[in-house]
């Protein structure tokens, strides 16, 4: 499904939810992983890149360029940004992360896109949140296996008017584009709109 045009950068919702145990990673995300997803709303989310890191190899008589080999996947951290709000939970997944016992807890996420217009709306039995359900999915991102490597309060000053914001920078070990029929809970709900 492509969009009729070209689609704003401000719709757009991220879902949080633990990360299942070693062993099952590389798994796409089920809706059944996603059920605990705490769904999140940020003024801004960025790092959504994927690079590759390449090896040359320059071989005898070759002179016209040298022979290039992929080397490993590189993705830089997540930074969300958000107004301060009544919930303490992203410093308390700093703080577990950080002061608990045994392994941290790591979390996987998905950033959904979505346009203006809504072909979902009144699907019932979408496990997404209402201003989700009426929007149309246009892209996703899927991470694993997230850690808060830091997280900034809002710069306080008493001669200011800018709203308070707080940063979470999430490393984390791999980011994929998810078509919008991969995304938990939505592919079904739009194969039965269209």
């Amino acid at each position: 499904m492509a969009a009729a045009g070209p689609v704003p950068v401000f719709n757009f919702y991220v879902a949080l939810y633990d990360a299942p145990k070693p062993g099952l990673r590389g798994a796409l995300t089920t809706v059944a992983q996603t059920a605990g997803a705490v769904f999140m709303g940020f003024a801004e989310v960025s790092g959504l890149n994927a690079e590759t890191e390449m090896e040359e190899w320059r071989e005898g008589g070759v002179n016209t360029a040298p022979l290039k080999f992929v080397k490993w996947g590189k993705h830089p951290n997540l930074m969300l940004k958000r107004g301060v709000s009544f919930s303490p939970e992203l410093w308390d997944w700093h703080h577990e992360s950080l002061y608990g016992t045994g392994d941290p807890p790591r979390k996987n996420g998905i950033i959904i896109l979505t346009d203006r217009g809504g072909l979902t709306a009144g699907v019932p039995g979408l496990p997404v949140p209402l201003p989700l359900a009426v929007r149309t999915p246009v892209a996703a991102w899927s991470f694993s296996n997230g850690l808060p490597e830091k997280l900034q309060g809002p710069g306080l000053n008493a001669k200011g008017n800018e709203i308070a914001i707080e940063t979470l920078e999430i490393a984390h070990e791999g980011l994929i584009r998810l078509s919008t029929a991969q995304i938990p809970g939505v592919g079904a709900a739009l194969g039965s709109v269209l």
